[in-house]
C-alpha cells in the first residue's frame, strides 16, 4: 500500500515507465511521485488528431496514516465543495516522468521549468481544445458561428 500511477501500456512504452517502478507526475503546482502500475485499463484517446493518454492516481492518500508518500491533492489548487467541504479537483493537466521527483528548492525549480514548457509562466496561453478563437482572446471575426447557424 502506497502511492501509485496507473498508466496504460502504451504510456509506459513511451515514457520509459516500468511495472512497479518509480515515476512522478507534474502540473503547474507541484510534483508527485508513486510506483508505476501499468495497466490495460487505461486507453490512449485521440483528441483533434492527437493522442491524448490519461493517468490514474489513487485521490485519498497523503502521508499520514498507515502508509506514506505523496498526495494527489497536492497537484492542483485547493476548491472545497461547498457541501461537504473536500477538495472538488479531479482531474487536471500532467505530465509524467519516469524516476523519483527532485526534493527541497529542486522541486521548485522543476515544477517553474514545467510552467515555462508549459507556457503557463506570463506566455502566449496555446490551450489544446479549443471551440473558437475568441475562447483563448485570440481575434475572431464569428465565421464559426455564422457557419454553425447556417
Amino acid at each position: 500500500p502506497a502511492m501509485f500511477v496507473e498508466v496504460s501500456p502504451e504510456l509506459a512504452a513511451e515514457r520509459g515507465l516500468e511495472h512497479m517502478g518509480w515515476c512522478h507526475v507534474i502540473t503547474a503546482r507541484a510534483a508527485v511521485e508513486g510506483r508505476v502500475m501499468v495497466t490495460d485499463r487505461l486507453s490512449p484517446l485521440r483528441v483533434e488528431g492527437r493522442t491524448v493518454h490519461q493517468v490514474w492516481l489513487p485521490y485519498h492518500w497523503g502521508g499520514n496514516g498507515l502508509t506514506t508518500g505523496d498526495s494527489a491533492n497536492d497537484l492542483f489548487g485547493i476548491s472545497l465543495d461547498p457541501n461537504v467541504l473536500i477538495q472538488e479537483t479531479k482531474v487536471g493537466t500532467c505530465d509524467v516522468q519516469p524516476g523519483r521527483r527532485p526534493s527541497g528548492p529542486e522541486l521548485m525549480d522543476y515544477v517553474a521549468r514545467y510552467r515555462h514548457r508549459a507556457h503557463l509562466d506570463g506566455g502566449q496561453y496555446a490551450p489544446f481544445v479549443t471551440a473558437r478563437q475568441s475562447a483563448i482572446g485570440q481575434e475572431d471575426d464569428g465565421s464559426q458561428d455564422k457557419e454553425r447557424r447556417g
